[in-house]
């Protein structure tokens, strides 16, 4: 494989994790330019730019670049990429609207360009191995599926309450921001079928002002130590009392976690905060050839992971967060192992699919058959489409809403 060389507009989580491959595989990816206005240096690289506009407007020698931004800022980067001749990884979401995605996937299909958007959990081995199962036959056809997102009350509490995902209208709505990673999933493994019907329900139950404990203060590092031992929700407990959110931070020492809590939106009650997103939300879709799938969103969980099972008319398959159960109704067992390219495995997250996602779009770019680019391409927005039409649902009542296009 020759070496390919990226561009990273957003030196946040998402911008770290995928910049890991660079240091672990030199040979295959260099980084040559980082964009961020606070921490571009935070990913090694030789050269450093506070403004993404900065950065393109000198067309650095690059192949790819990655726009890990908040969710609102993807638009114009990602159209100023590929309009510079840039193959694009693009976190999801796309962009937090629909005319916007559309636009950007438009821009990439006229332009020849790759746009390999951060559906990581393709890439990770249980969830490959769901989709080789299937394309196997040996399970039969898919009749139903139903899925859970467990997202961690922790993890909710940092994201969609105190952080930048926790407005619809400044990021995306919670369905797409979190959920599109779970519809991309049922779009694959169905083989790229057309999802006709989606209904949704949801709301924000717990998170609000009415809920706010009395005598609490709008800050934790101020709470009255009688209100906040009884708190499962204290930054001083998710930041410095924990270490279970410290990889979303480039500096997690204690100084810096004691900053966070004191200082940062993160130290903010969650009953004091701007949030209108979800804490819970349903979705109920209907595939082609009459398969049926059921999403399960919720915030009020111990773990953060993901469970899922498949009904087939040979068998069934289970995920329980960790391992993939497989069942066929003969009593055989099952031939299909994970695909031989995701075996190794790697200790990044999703499963080993952050640095998997980075692997796979650079063996894309290799082969560099446009026909397999045009269809990842199309492919990409399916899972967006879904969750738009879920969030156009639950914003009115629940009514079904028919995907035409």
């Amino acid at each position: 494989m020759r070496k390919f060389k990226a561009l990273i507009l957003g030196a946040g989580y998402r911008g770290r994790a995928y910049a890991e491959y660079a240091e672990i595989h030199p040979d295959e990816l260099e980084i040559v330019g980082v964009a961020d206005p606070v921490q571009a240096k935070t990913i090694p690289a030789p050269r450093y730019w506070a403004d993404w506009r900065e950065c393109l407007a000198e067309r650095p020698e690059a192949d790819i670049v990655m726009v890990t931004m908040p969710d609102d800022l993807h638009f114009e980067p990602s159209m100023a990429a590929l309009e510079a001749g840039y193959h694009l990884l693009l976190e999801k979401p796309i962009s937090p609207t629909e005319a916007q995605c559309r636009e950007i996937i438009a821009k990439a299909l006229w332009k020849r360009r790759l746009v390999f958007v951060g559906h990581v959990l393709r890439f990770s081995p249980a969830f490959a191995r769901v989709k080789a199962l299937i394309d196997s036959g040996e399970m039969g056809e898919v009749v139903s599926i139903n899925h859970q997102e467990s997202a961690g009350y922790f993890k909710v509490a940092h994201s969609y309450v105190r952080g930048i995902f926790n407005n619809s209208a400044k990021s995306s709505p919670i369905i797409l921001a979190k959920c599109s990673h779970d519809f991309d999933l049922f779009s694959w493994w169905l083989g790229g079928r057309k999802c006709l019907k989606v209904a949704s329900f949801g709301s924000l139950k717990h998170f609000t002002a009415a809920n706010r404990p009395k005598g609490a203060a709008d800050r934790c590092a101020n709470c009255p130590p009688s209100v906040e031992k009884n708190c499962v929700w204290s930054a001083r407990k998710m930041y410095l009392e924990s270490t279970d959110l410290h990889y979303l931070f480039a500096d997690p020492s204690r100084r810096a976690m004691q900053k966070v809590v004191d200082e940062s939106r993160f130290g903010r009650c969650v009953y004091c905060c701007d949030n209108d997103v979800p804490d819970h939300q349903a979705v109920l879709m209907e595939f082609e050839g009459g398969v049926t799938v059921s999403h399960v969103m919720t915030g009020f969980t111990n773990r953060n992971m993901r469970t899922t099972r498949i009904s087939c008319t040979k068998g069934e398959m289970f995920y329980d967060g960790s391992e993939l159960h497989v069942n066929l109704f003969s009593g055989d067992t099952a031939k299909t192992e994970v695909p031989e390219q995701l075996r190794g495995g790697n200790y990044s997250r999703h499963g080993g699919g952050d640095l998997n996602l980075v692997a796979a779009m650079l063996r894309t770019l290799e082969r560099g058959d446009e026909r397999e680019i045009c269809e990842i391409d199309r492919m990409s927005l399916l899972s967006h489409v879904i969750s738009f039409a879920a969030e156009r649902s639950r914003l009115e009542g629940g009514v079904t809403v028919e995907l035409t296009d």
